[in-house]
């Protein structure tokens, strides 16, 4: 069992691939340590390392937990504040509740509560929910990874919208609300944040260049929207996470057009 950190100090990563040489993540320890570096400089204070697993990449329970000794050890020989624990960025696929079953260090932590479930590209298709209800009946709640860089969610966000009234939680890039993917991703993003349709705020960092582990500002960002709150998005839902609690989740609200919102007087 890994060690939960002790003390809530800085921002928490849920989604980070950070481990060297086990999928496209950074290539060698080098870079992952870097990494590290622009992380806690940038301050982020833990990180949930989540290699893909896919039809392409399916780490072993034992490489992932070496990866992780290997950081955290060299991080503390470095004196960098940074505690690196397990997770996974897991595909959706047919039968994935019974992979999910019998690889339980899938989940954040080892603990089998929560998964990152990283929906298709192109579409958010009918069998997503089935596959979101096999998981939820074995105990397992369920993490979206940023839904609005799907195409189907691009172009209406509030398909996105029966999942979360269903229980399923959002986490949306950094990224994708600085606008490094693109205008039409950044206006996603933040009418998720408007609809009350996002918990998280994470990095999905690949690399110390493009794509590299930064929070600060993607969390003064969602500030303007959320106020105060948008805290909760970076540090307080993660945390809660990684610790296996509860975490606290508003009322999503559906996204109105301008023109039935000039109809509705708003």
């Amino acid at each position: 069992m890994f060690s939960v950190p002790d003390q809530k100090t800085g921002f928490c990563d849920i989604h980070c691939h950070l481990l060297p040489g086990i999928d496209d993540g950074p290539g060698t320890a080098d870079v992952a340590l870097e990494m590290c570096r622009q992380a806690a400089a940038d301050g982020i204070g833990t990180i949930v390392a989540t290699p893909h697993f896919n039809d392409r990449f399916q780490p072993t329970r034992e490489i992932v937990a070496d990866a992780i000794r290997m950081l955290n050890d060299e991080l503390a020989g470095r004196g960098v504040a940074l505690d690196i624990v397990p997770g996974a960025d897991v595909s959706a696929v047919a039968g994935l509740g019974r992979i999910v079953m019998d690889r339980p260090w899938l989940t954040i932590g080892g603990q089998g509560k929560y998964l990152l479930l990283e929906p298709p590209v192109q579409v958010m298709p009918a069998w997503l929910n089935d596959l979101v209800f096999d998981l939820r009946t074995g105990g397992i709640s369920v993490i979206l990874t940023h839904p609005e860089r799907n195409a189907e969610v691009v172009e209406n966000p509030n398909a996105v919208l029966p999942m979360v009234q269903s229980g399923v939680l959002v986490q949306i890039t950094a990224d994708s609300l600085l606008g490094t993917f693109g205008p039409d991703i950044q206006r996603c993003a933040v009418s998720l944040l408007k609809m009350n349709a996002v918990h998280f705020i994470a990095t999905d960092a690949h690399s110390a260049g493009y794509r590299c582990p930064r929070l600060a500002e993607a969390a003064e960002k969602a500030r303007k929207y959320l106020g105060d709150d948008a805290i909760r998005l970076v540090r307080d839902n993660p945390f809660a996470v990684v610790r296996g609690e509860t975490i606290y989740v508003p009322d999503p609200e559906p996204l109105r057009s301008w023109f039935s919102r000039i109809l509705a007087g708003s």
